[in-house]
């Protein structure tokens, strides 16, 4: 028995052995797929997958054999090539035969429709920059760079156009490096073609006086640069669009590039009055049917007088708006000169309704009839010379003339806590404002032949002008008083800001990876304000002037600063620390009273930056930055203001700075063989001995006074994280989960007892995608939400609740040129304590369309807007124990046809 057995075991021994072998290597054979033809010589590349390794290479026998060493733990990709056939991949996972693999290539003249693989990685990742090749994501013939963000993993973009990476705020969008209009973020990405596209890159960009000095400013914009192919720059192309609707509704576009090498010329003119001539989603956020309440991250409040539109987007009622520019940059000299200039025009006038009701420690309901007509003409200029390789200079300058008139209504009611009428005020007020900015700076950098050391100058000045007349007539009740009181006044602005500041840096190298940096420079800003109020005579002329809401106040501001900076930098591992100190001095002086008030304060502001390559796809990052937070003029001494007589702003001359501790933490990882990419990151804010509005009520009117919170530490931190990949390849479905949470703790006194205000919000966001330009496609997003909004002075009334939101599109093509469509939103908010009654509307808008030419140019687009007729303008706040709802009219629904043509010359 024992004999039979060993006999067996010998016999089967060259069997285990050669299973053992095979188990460890990689083999197969290469032919074409169509004729068998076996194919000798083809390259065989075994890559690593963490880090794109070559861990094996061979080719084919000449009976199209190959045999490899397969990895033990780790994943692989395997890449065949051949001259004129398409590349193969697969991918290597331990644990698994691939003893016997048959690869079929496909010659390249019979592929027709079919996909070859170029080798086109689509995610790169370098050091803080990730970096999408466009050709790799799948958009519609003509679509704008707008559709191809929308594809891109890890980045959103709203209805306005708002762009959201890596779960930041886009702030600036460049062309080749450079500003296209300015920094107006919309008009390159829904006036380039995503077809011109060569590379999208997303980085936190650093000033320039930063990226130059090595000294970290702490200044930082999320920011899309936009490469374009080198073919893509010589040649003219444009939009031209023309629509009409019913309710009188009209839209039209005109938009013109010429291109030609370095040379860029732009232009455009868009008009109309159904929103959607916005092209600068930052200055839509600025007006956005505000009420004139603007709330801090400390969770302080501020009151505006003007608004600062320059576009269609948001706007209380129905918007009536031009916005028109034109771009040129080009480099001369071989480089040497570099001009980039535009000049803008934009004219928005609007009317419509606005409610806003406060519940908390305030409780009251303000209506707003408003009506505004705003001009803004504005350009801006960049020049670059570079005098030689060690001599650079780099100078900005800018200028805008804006006319914002606004002619308001107000009724407001002053609650009790038992809702029993207080006061009431019936208002009108007219502002006629005319402002004007300037801006000049200048960068000089010299370089000396040492490597890395190098000496930079950098100047600016900055002026901004406003003046303004307006009339206020204005009627209180109190209530329990049972008196009225009337204002009724004329009025004459004048405010004026002005900064001026220049400042030398000198870089050494210590050695080969770091770096030295010392500077010093001088600031001054300048600050004045006159407001004078007057009041009606015995002879019906307005010329009795009203010391109490009249002012002529001084505020000015002196400081130097130095600054030591050490930057170490190797290929996997970046490290800036910057220290820098401040000595500022401030001065107040009241021109009417001949009062003078100064105070000088020595500051320490550190900053710490750094970055880790753990491989080419996988990189951490760490920001922190420590800032003094000097008082303003507003918060020293406000201008005293009787527009709104129910609420009234005291300054506080005792103010001394607050510190504000602020720590960014990320990562994010691409992988190759999946297409899979991940980011985490998180933000903590400590702001010690904060800088807050207190408030205290008395006869139903509210007065907010600054004050240091002594002792304590506002704090606020936000966490964010994003996952995407791909469901299924051959359907072309992918997935993006997000997870993200924020929370704020924040102090201030109401009626001289201390409050702290919690807020808190857990998001959960899922994106689902189809997007292959055929049959069906959709871009669903669903985020469902909870939000605390509680404080300690009012345990029982606050505004936990539940939140969802979800908007999105789908789609159908019947053909590639034609197709059925409908985008929609829907939100949902559950009543509250602070408000009884949920909010939920559902916003649909339906389409079809209809290509036509041989290059899909022309196109007949047949919408409805909002064919529920549901649009209402809502938003929920909370601020200071105070939680605000407001409700404004808005466009409801439309019918409107469209026909626009993209239209392209490219010059050989």
């Amino acid at each position: 028995m024992k004999r039979k057995t060993i006999i067996q075991l010998l016999l089967l021994l060259p069997m285990l052995i050669s299973f053992c072998f095979a188990q460890s290597k990689i083999q197969g054979k290469i032919s074409d797929s169509k004729d068998q033809q076996k194919l000798q010589n083809a390259t065989i590349m075994l890559l690593s997958t963490k880090d794109s390794v070559l861990l094996d290479f061979t080719r084919s026998d000449e009976n199209g054999n190959f045999s490899l060493n397969k990895p033990v733990t780790n994943e692989g990709l395997l890449i065949v090539s051949y001259p004129k056939y398409g590349d193969y991949y697969t991918s290597i996972l331990p644990g698994q035969d691939y003893s016997a693999l048959k690869v079929g290539l496909t010659n390249s003249a019979q592929l027709l429709q079919e996909v070859i693989v170029n080798g086109r990685i689509p995610i790169t990742i370098k050091g803080d920059t990730t970096e999408f090749d466009a050709g790799s994501f799948k958009v519609e013939k003509n679509a704008k760079v707008e559709d191809l963000l929308k594809v891109l993993p890890g980045i959103t973009v709203d209805a306005s156009g708002k762009i959201t990476a890596q779960g930041k705020t886009v702030k600036k969008v460049l062309l080749d490096g450079e500003e296209f209009f300015g920094d107006d973020p919309t008009l390159v990405t829904r006036n380039i073609r995503s077809d011109m596209v060569d590379k999208v890159q997303v980085y936190e960009k650093k000033s320039e006086q930063a990226e130059r000095t090595g000294v970290d400013d702490g200044q930082r914009e999320q920011t899309i640069n936009v490469k374009l192919k080198d073919g893509a720059k010589r040649g003219m192309f444009g939009k031209a669009l023309i629509g009409g609707g019913t309710d009188d509704y009209y839209m039209g576009q005109i938009m013109v590039n010429k291109f030609k090498g370095s040379q860029k010329i732009s232009a455009y003119g868009l008009f109309g009055n159904n929103g959607t001539t916005s092209m600068n989603w930052q200055d839509a956020d600025k007006y956005g049917g505000d009420s004139g309440v603007s709330y801090g991250d400390d969770g302080s409040m501020s009151m505006m007088n003007y608004t600062d539109p320059f576009s269609g987007q948001g706007v209380i009622g129905i918007p009536k708006a031009i916005n028109s520019g034109i771009n040129f940059s080009d480099k001369f000299d071989k480089n040497k000169h570099n001009v980039n200039i535009s000049y803008k025009y934009g004219r928005l006038s609007s009317d419509g309704q606005d409610e806003t009701i406060m519940s908390g420690l305030i409780n009251n309901r303000t209506v707003k009839n408003i009506d505004t007509e705003n001009d803004q003409h504005r350009v801006n200029l960049k020049y670059d010379l570079n005098f030689d390789s060690l001599n650079t200079l780099t100078i900005r300058g800018g200028a805008s003339k804006k006319n914002l008139w606004s002619d308001n209504k107000r009724l407001a009611h002053q609650f009790s806590t038992d809702l029993d009428t207080i006061t009431s005020e019936n208002t009108k007020e007219i502002i006629d404002n005319d402002v004007k900015t300037y801006n000049l700076s200048a960068l000089f950098t010299h370089k000396f032949k040492k490597k890395g050391r190098s000496i930079t100058l950098n100047a600016q000045a900055k002026k901004d002008e406003m003046t303004g007349i307006g009339s206020l007539y204005s009627a209180v009740h109190k209530y329990n008083l049972d008196t009225d009181s009337i204002t009724d006044q004329r009025k004459n602005r004048v405010q004026n800001t002005s900064n001026k500041q220049a400042s030398l840096t000198y870089t050494e190298p210590l050695s080969k990876v770091l770096n030295l940096s010392i500077g010093g420079g001088i600031e001054r800003d300048e600050s004045s304000s006159l407001v004078e109020s007057f009041n009606k005579s015995t002879t019906g002329n307005y010329d009795q002037l009203d010391t109490r809401y009249s002012n002529d106040y001084d505020f000015d501001r002196t400081s130097s600063n130095y600054k030591l900076a050490l930057s170490y930098t190797t290929e996997k591992l970046r490290f800036n620390l910057t220290n820098s100190f401040n000595n500022d001095g401030l001065n107040q002086q009241n021109n009417y009273t001949n009062k003078e008030f100064s105070r000088d304060f020595f500051t320490y502001n550190p900053s710490l930056s750094a970055g880790y390559s753990f491989t080419k796809s996988k990189h951490l990052w760490f920001n922190y930055n420590g800032r003094n937070q000097l008082p303003s003029l507003t918060q020293i001494q406000p201008i005293l203001d009787n527009s709104d007589q129910l609420n009234r702003y005291l300054g506080n001359e005792n103010l001394k700075p607050s510190f504000s501790n602020n720590v960014n933490l990320g990562y994010n990882t691409f992988k190759l063989l999946t297409g899979s990419y991940a980011y985490i990151g998180g933000n903590l804010n400590l702001v010690k001995d904060p800088i807050s509005q207190n408030i205290s009520t008395s006869n139903g009117i509210n007065t907010y006074e600054w004050n240091n919170i002594t002792g304590k530490t506002n704090v606020s931190a936000n966490f964010w994280s994003g996952y995407y990949f791909k469901l299924d390849k051959k359907l072309g479905v992918s997935n993006s989960p997000q997870l993200s949470m924020s929370l704020s703790e924040n102090y201030n006194f109401f009626n001289n007892e201390l409050n702290k205000v919690n807020t808190t919000n857990y998001n959960f966001t899922y994106n689902l995608t189809r997007d292959t330009k055929t049959g069906l496609n959709f871009n669903i997003n669903m985020s469902p939400q909870y939000r605390v909004m509680e404080s300690s002075l009012q345990e029982n009334t606050n505004s936990n609740g539940f939140v969802f939101s979800s908007s999105g599109s789908v789609e159908y093509f019947f053909t590639k040129t034609f197709k059925v469509y409908s985008n929609y939103e829907y939100t949902y908010e559950a009543a509250t304590k602070a408000f009884d009654q949920k909010f939920e509307q559902f916003l649909l808008h339906p389409g079809i369309s209809k290509k036509f030419l041989k290059n899909e140019s022309l196109m007949l687009d047949f919408t409805i807007n909002d064919v529920l007729n549901q649009n209402k303008g809502f938003s929920r706040s909370a601020s200071n124990s105070v939680f605000t709802q407001r409700r404004y009219d808005t466009i409801r629904r439309y019918y409107m046809l469209k026909l626009s043509w993209d239209f392209t010359k490219m010059f050989l």
